[in-house]
């Protein structure tokens, strides 16, 4: 967009003009529906906005910038409403904005400071610090229909430590859904851009495992700020504060360099025979020692595969811990839970078939053979959900991850480092704060692991085509024997836990119900996101040998 071109907003009667006045209406109709579009973080990509609101703000950092909220409703008649909050640049601070952050302008202004840009605040470092001194001071501010609070988690202080000079501010890079500010080497604030009522579940989470539960393998948690409607109604969560770790990268990014050296290293090697045995699962695998050979190949990498096993069942045991707050106090699964949750894995299921059958003549020559097979086996597929509805599990529902792959993990020297539990950002709210089988986390790591193996396969094949076909034997082996360290590391630490199956059998049954869905979760996506990965999730249901 050209911002010295278009006419620009009059602000001289500050934000009241801005937000309330003329200018409002401007806004609303032709800049939000513009400016939404190309942020990272908003989730109506594929949707046409039919109309844009305000349903709120109020003035920040003593004038110099807005808290907005504003409404969006779509053409099929869904709406969201959505965190902007808001300030104004002038002269060669709006000049270097236009220059280095153009996505991050709404509009041009003309006020009594003369022509500027009215732009996202999380551009502004005046508006940052602002942010981080409002939930140290645990501040309140009145907004024209609610208010917003700051909360200071108790292990603040100590985050902050005794110097008080002003900590520098950054922007964050890789979050798609919020947006993150870092404060020195001390705080990582997150905004959650996209406004639901009711209590974030990475927020509530992370202060349980904090501050009750005392689990330290997490990002700490140091604050966050709310909103609350005036005419009641459940509060929302605009933004997280927690410690930074120092780390040397997340999993997946730390796994693929790993992955990379090691299919170099086997390019040139036979694979030896007596490794080619891949009819067995994980599970089975984990109940045996690996084999001496398997581990001279897939090297140091066991080794995390086995941190990351434990970190995970302790997580778990954390969640499971409460006695006295009944948002984590475990639940008996009962026959009803496990009804209910058999319907939905068999009409997620169907809908991936129907999507994979749909799809089938547009995919690529290499997943055409693999997706043909599975679709021959929908039935068979289908009928292997059942298997929940032949047993009678002794377990109970706990709070999980419910997004749990390579990407929420930190690697911080020998160890990791737990993130993001805020579940899976298409789900509703009260879905991923509900109680849910441990196992389902589980599965989503070992997926990630298949995954990470066959994404570093796919690149590598992108320079040595030759090589694919001698390397995936190589790939095979490393899933096999990371997911079976994995899951003996994990199964040995949370032994005798009341969410786990104790008979073999049953916690065969269940991850592999868990795995299924969630390969068909993946094939969906890259359907929808990457045909050309959408190999790996078939891979993923064919090594399950249904």
């Amino acid at each position: 967009m050209d911002f010295v071109e278009q006419t620009p907003l009059n602000a001289t009667a500050g934000w009241e003009g801005v937000l309330d006045g003329a200018s409002r209406q401007r806004l609303e109709t032709q800049y939000f529906p513009q400016y939404l579009p190309e942020q990272r973080w908003f989730a109506g990509k594929s949707r046409r906005i039919k109309t844009t609101r305000i349903l709120d703000w109020s003035p920040f950092n003593s004038g110099r910038s807005a808290v907005v909220f504003v409404e969006v409703q779509f053409d099929d008649g869904d709406s969201d409403t959505y965190l902007i909050p808001l300030t104004m640049s002038y002269a060669d601070t709006a000049a270097e904005l236009q220059r280095t952050s153009p996505h991050a302008i709404v509009a041009a202004v003309l006020s009594t400071k003369g022509a500027g840009l009215l732009h996202d605040a999380a551009f502004d470092d005046s508006t940052c610090q602002e942010l981080l001194a409002f939930i140290e001071d645990q501040r309140e501010l009145k907004a024209r229909h609610g208010r917003i609070r700051g909360l200071r988690g108790k292990a603040f202080p100590v985050l902050r430590g005794s110097d008080v000079a002003p900590l520098s501010v950054r922007r964050g890079s890789a979050e798609q859904s919020n947006t993150s500010i870092l404060f020195g080497d001390r705080f990582i604030l997150k905004i959650l851009r996209r406004q639901e009522r009711g209590i974030n579940p990475d927020a509530e989470i992370g202060r349980y495992l904090t501050e009750k539960a005392q689990f330290a393998q997490v990002a700490p948690f140091a604050g966050l700020m709310e909103y609350e409607p005036s005419m009641g109604g459940e509060r929302s969560t605009l933004a997280m504060l927690q410690g930074l770790v120092a780390n040397e990268g997340d999993g997946w990014k730390w796994t693929i360099g790993e992955l990379d050296r090691y299919f170099e290293t086997c390019a040139p090697l036979p694979f030896p025979e007596d490794l080619r045995n891949g009819t067995q699962g994980p599970v089975e695998l984990s109940e045996r020692p690996v084999l001496q050979a398997a581990r001279d190949h897939v090297g140091i990498y066991l080794d995390s595969a086995t941190a990351l096993g434990h970190r995970t069942a302790e997580m778990h045991r954390a969640l499971a811990s409460a006695v006295d707050d009944p948002a984590f106090v475990p639940e008996p699964l009962t026959a009803e839970d496990l009804k209910v949750l058999l319907a939905k894995l068999q009409q997620h299921a169907s809908r991936v078939f129907d999507v994979l059958k749909e799809r089938l003549p547009y995919l690529p020559d290499d997943a055409v053979g693999l997706a043909a097979a599975i679709l021959s086996r929908r039935t068979q597929i289908l009928e292997h959900f059942e298997a929940l509805r032949r047993k009678t599990f002794q377990i109970w529902r706990i709070r999980v991850h419910g997004d749990y792959h390579l990407g929420q993990v930190l690697k911080v020297k020998t160890d990791f480092v737990i993130l993001d539990f805020e579940g899976e950002p298409a789900r509703p709210l009260a879905e991923r704060r509900a109680k849910q089988c441990a196992l389902k986390d589980v599965a989503g790591m070992l997926r990630s692991f298949s995954y990470a193996a066959y994404s570093s396969l796919i690149n590598l094949s992108a320079r040595h085509p030759e090589d694919i076909t001698s390397l995936e034997p190589w790939a095979q082996l490393w899933v096999r024997c990371v997911a079976a360290e994995f899951l003996r590391a994990y199964r040995e630490t949370a032994k005798g836990a009341n969410f786990l199956p104790a008979e073999a059998d049953d916690f065969r049954t269940m991850l592999d119900v868990f795995l299924v869905d969630k390969a068909l979760y993946e094939v969906l996506y890259e359907l929808n996101a990457r045909p050309a990965w959408v190999r790996i999730p078939l891979l993923g249901i064919i090594s399950l040998h249904l």
